[in-house]
């Protein structure tokens, strides 16, 4: 190497070296972050949860909290295997109902009830109940918070049916409550709970201040589950569940007694409604301001009842008459309707990671949410 190539690199080593120094307080320069914590305010009528179960792998569930009047995302809670979601009925706390292995998809089962500040959706506190409740793709009555907000109650399956009971008041599990052939939970009142049994009936159990049964008491069957079975995701509408059947029959039980109440059954069909069927994942839903409700529809033959809905029917539940039908722009997998004066149709399109707005009042499209992973449920406050 001659001298020129020598003084050359000696430079460029001199200049590497040099490298940190020279840009060290361009780096200073940088301002520090600065961290903030946002404030949820009070859930309106048109926000809605959507929660996804991170399918294929269901590790970790997430919960997209988002505003339906300007189809923004306002927060996100984080769950555990197959979780469920519940949220309090004075707004002021949320729920992921999880389960954890301590090898991810094997080893030791904890299930547990985590607890998150609606606000603020920091996590609170949890309270462990035991391994035994129903892990399948997430339906929304595995679990239910009594209307007083006091106990919280998580549908058990091993296959062996029973129900945990949780003191939200007093953070611990309080007991776990028998229920042969009956499994789910529906919640209308303070101190009760409803299950559906395998006969085609509900069990009605009734609670004491602790938390314990009190009273049981299983009703004659409201349908025939051999020739006609029911949608287990009922709409509600002040203590009246509305159940849907396959065949499109629509089944009013009456929650609020010591045992469930049926009404006379009434159809979505009419002449010239001949082959559509309800179908998808949650397939009806109601406002209960307006005395609405919706049911997902879809062209179809026995047992398609897990098929998409290409149209929502919207009835008056009072007068058991069809107000509209509302051709959906995706076909959707489960709808929810939101509680305000001018209630929303949410749709699910679970295949195509999205949720699809329209008016309930006209059926005109309002927009649409992207990026929601797996949607598979849709509930609000």
């Amino acid at each position: 190497m001659n001298q020129a190539a020598r003084y050359a690199s000696t430079i460029l080593l001199a200049l590497i070296l040099a490298l940190p120094t020279l840009i060290a307080p361009a780096r200073a320069q940088l301002p520090p972050d600065q961290m903030i914590t946002k404030t949820l305010p009070e859930p309106a009528p048109n926000w809605v949860f959507v929660l996804d179960a991170g399918f294929p792998t269901t590790a970790v569930a997430k919960l997209d909290i988002i505003d339906g009047s300007t189809r923004t995302m306002l927060g996100q809670l984080s769950g555990g295997y197959l979780s469920n979601f519940d949220i309090a009925p004075d707004h002021r706390e949320m729920y992921m109902i999880d389960t954890y292995y301590s090898r991810a998809w094997r080893g030791t089962r904890t299930d547990v009830v985590s607890i998150f500040d609606a606000k603020t959706l920091n996590f609170q506190a949890e309270v462990e109940i035991p391994p035994k409740r129903i892990l399948i793709v997430p339906k929304r009555d595995t679990t239910a918070v009594t209307a007083d907000g006091r106990f919280l109650l998580v549908a058990n399956m091993t296959p062996a049916t029973s129900v945990s009971v949780v003191d939200l008041k007093a953070r611990k599990f309080v007991g776990e409550i028998d229920t042969p052939g009956c499994v789910q939970v529906l919640a209308p009142g303070n101190r009760q709970f409803s299950s559906m049994c395998a006969d085609g009936g509900i069990l009605t159990v009734t609670l004491d201040d602790n938390g314990a049964a009190k009273d049981k008491k299983q009703g004659k069957p409201y349908f025939d589950p051999n020739k006609d079975p029911v949608f287990d995701q009922p709409a509600v509408i002040g203590t009246k569940a509305y159940f849907v059947s396959y065949h499109g029959a629509i089944h009013v039980l009456d929650l609020s007694g010591a045992e469930a109440v049926a009404a006379p059954e009434w159809s979505v069909l009419g002449a010239g409604d001949s082959g559509w069927r309800p179908g998808g994942w949650q397939t009806i839903a109601a406002n209960e301001k307006k005395g609405i409700i919706a049911v997902l529809m879809h062209k179809g033959g026995e047992w398609t009842h897990k098929q998409l809905g290409d149209e929502v029917w919207m009835f008056d539940a009072a007068k058991k008459s069809r107000l509209s039908r509302i051709k959906l722009k995706t076909p959707a997998y489960s709808i929810h309707l939101s509680q305000g004066d001018d209630p929303i149709i949410y749709a699910l399109a679970l295949k195509e990671s999205q949720m699809e707005e329209y008016a309930a009042s006209d059926g005109k499209y309002l927009g649409v949410v992207n990026q929601l992973g797996t949607p598979f449920l849709v509930s609000g406050p």
